[in-house]
């Protein structure tokens, strides 16, 4: 599948499946812990779940990217991507004694879940889908409104913040793209890692961080004359 024809798909899946403030989905959590063990697909992670595990676990964000991601290099984004690490178990690794360690912090995909969150960096603006999958909650827990569901998890205060980081990335993802991976340095790698991931201070707002991260990346990618 083409970048193109992979884009055209999401894009199809996001207009059919996109939630309403009042649209409806079922969901009781079972505990199994299912979705935190062997998963086909890893938690990739924003600058902004690092932020907010390393605030709730009074850690440095440099520290949560050591002991809990991996990482590697996109091959359509040719921009550092961070996910989750499993241990040899395939456990997360935030569990403890099966439970997770940044409950009240959790990365925002696993606070959403069972439900997805898109971004549409064309029109700036983010939602939620109704994603397939084989969790028991899904198929006879409660019924919820995506309303109430946001609302428990309080992830409508974390729509700004998480839209500002994902702009950010899309730009990064923007002037990275056309440059073939054999040309990409390691410090320039490095950089981006920096400013997108590890660049913050738990004792001040997230955004305006985020603004200068940005204007950072972008004097980076002036100074290496990689924007056009």
């Amino acid at each position: 599948m083409t970048t193109e024809q992979y884009q055209k798909e999401m894009a199809k899946n996001i207009e059919q499946n996109t939630l309403g403030p009042n649209d409806t989905f079922r969901f009781t959590c079972k505990e199994c812990g299912a979705c935190c063990r062997n998963r086909t697909t890893p938690i990739m992670l924003t600058g902004l779940d690092i932020y907010r595990m390393a605030k709730g676990l009074s850690i440095d964000p440099y520290e949560v990217l050591a002991r809990f991601t991996s990482g590697y290099v996109g091959d359509v984004s040719h921009a550092p991507v961070v996910i989750l690490r499993e241990r040899l178990d395939g456990s997360c690794s935030l569990l403890r004694k099966g439970k997770c360690t940044v409950h009240s912090c959790k990365p925002i995909a696993c606070a959403a879940y069972p439900i997805g969150r898109y971004v549409n960096l064309a029109t700036k603006e983010s939602g939620y889908i109704r994603q397939s999958g084989g969790c028991k909650g899904a198929v006879d827990g409660r019924v919820w409104t995506l309303d109430e569901w946001l609302d428990t998890w309080g992830l409508k205060e974390l729509d700004a913040p998480s839209l500002s980081w994902n702009l950010m990335a899309g730009m990064v993802a923007e002037v990275m793209h056309p440059i073939k991976l054999e040309h990409i340095g390691r410090d320039v790698i490095w950089a981006l890692y920096q400013h997108m991931y590890g660049d913050y201070d738990t004792d001040r707002e997230f955004i305006p961080q985020v603004e200068r991260n940005t204007e950072a990346l972008r004097q980076f990618f002036k100074a290496n004359k990689m924007l056009k």
